[in-house]
Parts: C-alpha cells; sequence; structure tokens
C-alpha cells in the first residue's frame, strides 16, 4: 500500500536552508539556489528532506546515504532502492507518496480563481458543478479536481495540460488500473493516485520539520 506524508511548513517558510544543500546533488543545488523567493526555495529543499527521512527510516540507512534522482521528465526516483516516490508542495504544505508501486501525488491550497481557472482548463460538466457550489465547498472541489488530474499526470506521465482538459470522472474510472483519493487538511487538498489495491486508507501529518530524520 501507498503511504502518504505531508509536512506543514509554516514556520520554515523564510528559514534558511543552504545548510541542508549538502544532501542534494551540486546540479541540484544550483537549480535550487535559482529561486527567486525563499519560500520557493524552501518547498522544493523540505519535500526532497520530507522523502529522504521517510525513505531513510524505511531502510534503516543514514540520510545522507539516500539519494533521489530524476528522470527525462524531472520525476524522482530513489537510487538502488524498490521504493518509488512523488513529491508535491503548496504554500505552508510538502507532501511525498511512497511505497512499492508507482504513484502521483499534488498537495494545493485555496485558489482565489476557481471558476475562471475552472473554465479555462476544466470540462464542461466541472465548471458547471462548480458553479453549484460557493465558498469553502467550491474551493474544496475545484482543488479536489485539481489534485487528482496533476497526480494522475506525474503517475502516467502525460502532459498536464491534456490531463486536465478531461474530465475527471473518465479519467479515473479504473482505466488502467488507476484510482485516485483526496485527503483534506486544513486548507489544503491532496490527490494520490496509484493502483487501486495501493490505494491509502489515511495519511500521516507530521507536524514540525524537527520530526524529520535530519534532525532539524
Amino acid at each position: 500500500m501507498i503511504e502518504v506524508y505531508l509536512l506543514n511548513l509554516t514556520s520554515q517558510l523564510e528559514k534558511p536552508v543552504e545548510k541542508f544543500l549538502h544532501y542534494f546533488t551540486a546540479r541540484r543545488q544550483e537549480k535550487i539556489l535559482r529561486y527567486k523567493f525563499t519560500a520557493d526555495r524552501n518547498r522544493t529543499v523540505w519535500a526532497e528532506l520530507l522523502a529522504r527521512s521517510i525513505i531513510a527510516k524505511k531502510m534503516s540507512r543514514p540520510i545522507e546515504e539516500i539519494q533521489i534522482g530524476r528522470d527525462e521528465n524531472g520525476k524522482p526516483y530513489v537510487l538502488n532502492s524498490a521504493l518509488q516516490i512523488s513529491l508535491s508542495h503548496s504554500e505552508n504544505w510538502a507532501a511525498c507518496s511512497v511505497g512499492e508501486v508507482a504513484s502521483g501525488i499534488d498537495v494545493e491550497e485555496d485558489s482565489r480563481d476557481e471558476l475562471a481557472l475552472a473554465e479555462i482548463f476544466f470540462t464542461t460538466r466541472e465548471y458547471h458543478q462548480l458553479c453549484k457550489l460557493n465558498g469553502r465547498a467550491r474551493s474544496e472541489k475545484f482543488l479536489s479536481i485539481w489534485t487528482l488530474k496533476e497526480s494522475f499526470a506525474k503517475l502516467t506521465g502525460d502532459k498536464l495540460d491534456d490531463v486536465l482538459r478531461v474530465d475527471s470522472v473518465d479519467i479515473l474510472s479504473g482505466r488502467n488500473l488507476i484510482f485516485g483519493k483526496n485527503f483534506f487538511v486544513d486548507r489544503a487538498v491532496v490527490g494520490v493516485c496509484t493502483e487501486y489495491s495501493a490505494l491509502p486508507e489515511c495519511f500521516i501529518c507530521i507536524p514540525s520539520t524537527r520530526n524529520l530524520v535530519c534532525a532539524v
């Protein structure tokens, strides 16, 4: 079964993360340091440190020995391990799905332009469905659809623009044995896609970066 982990980043978004860069390859460090805003840099760092911490615990190895690579599409993978991962981050959260089968994960927080985005990217049915809702109900429904579509794209390698324009009912109808599930925490919504038999029943919330193996 896939496990889903969420890490709260509220206290870390403006703190320097340069002392953790030694965990990353030189090429990855260069990409991280190109981010203009500290918060964007930090989200990227902590999402990967979350994955490394989880894998280190599962493999009973020091976090320094855990290596994460990326394929030609940018999808992360664990070197020298059967474990497969997917990463995401948004606003105050980093998310990771991990297991021995492939998965895709996406976490998103509130959007102020749900209807405008849905009219552009979603199907007519989904757009009209959102028009019937208001407030938090509309926001959660929009984010539920979006995160499931993005996690599906991460799993399959399909282009996100193409996936967004396909109805979520058709995407997650069991075609290719891929199914999706949403989780809700605070004002964030998580979507995860994987094989039906591997769908997680719940998620694990890590309230602080101090709970990670890297002892921060």
